[in-house]
């Protein structure tokens, strides 16, 4: 026998995850960053009880986030990268929404299970765009998540694909553009639009202005279920497909079709299941979260994905991997 040990940490692993959670929440890990503080001084300039804050430094440290030099305390090398505010991998957009928003939904993973609703506290009804983009503070931490989470994904995706060999690109759900303006940024030739909803459309150009795109990205406020598709030699969607049902994804898909210019490719990139691969029980836990957050999302399967892009008429559908557990998938379309 194993005993319970292992079984318990699963079961309790909840309250590390609380303890990075909670680092970030009360700006530990930003105080950190550039100077070691004692103990009595980091209660003193984060305004914490005497009671407990030394067990959460310590244990802080023994799980890699802190790094204690005497009595002093500093932000390990990794929490400095993807923890503090400014960093160009900051992280903190995606966890304070995972704390504030997903964290109590698992709470309630159980009437989830029962009732096959989503248990998310920000919005209610099925139009979860409509009133996250109603809603300025919704907005901006959607937004955070959003590119928080597709960040590490650019540098992967601009060498994934013969972009060269290309002139335009179209990104469905592109929001604030950030993916596909870095995207022109590493290949300066391609013409490229962003397709979203219209409230994101201030966002848009304020983002392009921070980047210094103005111009070389351009936005087209649209609804993809229901609106005609600009025609472009490169159509691509990613972290979306996910937050729809199987006949939405086949929808999209066929409305994708006559937008790729022949000779041209979709592009999908998901968290999509593959069983036998790493990441499949996180990809699974993804798609719980889904469920928990979204009306009808959930991961869907690589080769249900690569079937309904052959049904729709492309000729030729390939996949690689992009790292963070997602799926490429390149779809050719006949010239």
């Amino acid at each position: 026998m194993t005993g319970p040990g292992p079984l318990m940490a699963t079961a309790m692993a909840f309250q590390t995850a609380k303890l990075i959670l909670t680092g970030l929440e009360v700006g530990l890990f930003a105080l950190t960053a550039e100077e070691a503080l004692t103990a009595a001084e980091i209660r003193t300039r984060l305004e914490l009880h005497e009671r407990g804050t030394g067990h959460f430094l310590a244990a802080l440290t023994e799980i890699g986030a802190l790094v204690q030099d005497g009595d002093r305390y500093r932000a390990a090398d990794d929490v400095r990268a993807f923890l503090v505010p400014g960093t160009p991998a900051y992280l903190g957009g995606f966890l304070h929404m995972a704390d504030q928003v997903m964290y109590p939904a698992w709470g309630e993973l159980a009437t989830s299970l029962r009732t096959g609703e989503p248990q998310a506290a920000t919005y209610t009804g099925a139009d979860m765009f409509g009133q996250l983009y109603g809603d300025d503070t919704k907005k901006t931490a959607f937004v955070s998540m959003a590119e928080d989470s597709s960040r590490p994904l650019i540098p992967a995706l601009a060498g994934a694909f013969d972009w060269a060999a290309h002139k335009s690109v179209l990104e469905l759900g592109g929001c604030r553009g950030n993916v596909l303006a870095h995207l022109v940024i590493a290949h300066p030739h391609l013409e490229a639009t962003v397709l979203d909803l219209p409230q994101l459309e201030p966002a848009f150009h304020d983002h392009m202005t921070t980047l210094g795109t103005t111009g070389k990205v351009r936005f087209r406020s649209a609804d993809f279920f229901t609106d005609p598709l600009p025609q472009a030699d490169v159509v691509m969607i990613g972290h979306c497909m996910v937050d729809w049902t199987d006949e939405q994804r086949t929808t999209l898909i066929a409305n994708v079709f006559p937008a790729v210019a022949p000779g041209g490719s979709f592009l999908i990139w998901d968290p999509m299941l593959v069983e036998g691969q790493d990441g499949y029980l996180r990809n699974l836990m993804r798609s719980l979260n889904l469920q928990l957050m979204t009306p009808h999302g959930t991961n869907y399967r690589l080769d249900d994905c690569a079937r309904w892009l052959t049904e729709a008429g492309f000729a030729e559908v390939g996949h690689s991997a992009l790292g963070q557990d997602v799926t490429l998938m390149i779809a050719r379309k006949d010239v």
